[in-house]
């Protein structure tokens, strides 16, 4: 009796253990239940985990790439944001999105030469996410330029009293802010370029080509 029982016992433990354990499916829908409870960190395991089952069993499931890369952008795992949209867009699920969705976390990164290819690709063959690789772009080279810019604006303006007193070192100072005002106008014109309209980048654009005496320029904005 007492050896049945010992038996009995085992068999229960093995059972219980095979009864624990989740199969790729299982960690599926555990991080799409996740991610709507926006729980992103275990979404993101459970997605990952899924994954890495389904690939053992040479199996592909398209949409968890992108979960994956969703979740690993939201908990700011950009790295791996980005190797999961990656796939998901060689897979052709989601393939746009999760260009622009790469996009993003690049910029997060300040990866802005990959964050520029990526979006300029996306411009050109993602014709309903265009837009938004065209803001993200510009919003780059404006933020660009306008670093620059600001920076030669307080350069003249510290620059400015030597006018008075002492003409020749004033002279020479102003070459270094017009050159510093020459290397905002790339970003600046690129940003113009994409949104023509917007009023700061204008501003900005009819001011250094005033300094840098470039009347047509000035006289076109």
């Amino acid at each position: 009796m007492k050896k049945l029982f010992i038996t009995i016992v085992l068999l229960s433990g093995i059972t219980f253990i095979y009864a624990q354990e989740k199969s790729a499916k299982d960690y599926k829908i555990e991080g799409a239940e996740a991610y709507k409870a926006k729980d992103f960190q275990k979404g993101f395991a459970s997605f990952e985990q899924a994954i890495k089952m389904y690939e053992a069993e040479g199996k592909i499931d398209t949409t968890l790439y992108f979960n994956a890369g969703v979740c690993a952008l939201k908990i700011e795992s950009y790295e791996k944001s980005i190797t999961y949209f990656d796939r998901s867009a060689q897979l052709g699920y989601k393939a746009c999105t999760a260009l622009l969705y790469k996009a993003n976390a690049l910029k997060k990164m300040d990866n802005n030469i990959e964050m520029e290819k990526v979006c300029n690709y996306g411009i050109t063959n993602c014709k309903e996410n265009a837009d938004k690789f065209n803001e993200l772009l510009f919003q780059y080279y404006l933020k660009s330029g306008l670093d620059i810019f600001n920076n030669a604006a307080k350069m003249q303006a510290d620059v400015t009293p030597l006018a008075k007193t002492d003409a020749e070192k004033y002279k020479a100072e102003m070459e270094k802010v017009k050159a510093e005002f020459t290397k905002s106008l790339p970003m600046l014109e690129k940003a113009n370029k994409l949104i023509p309209t917007d009023e700061n980048c204008k501003k900005a654009l009819k001011q250094a080509y005033e300094l840098l005496e470039m009347k047509d320029k000035a006289a076109s904005l």
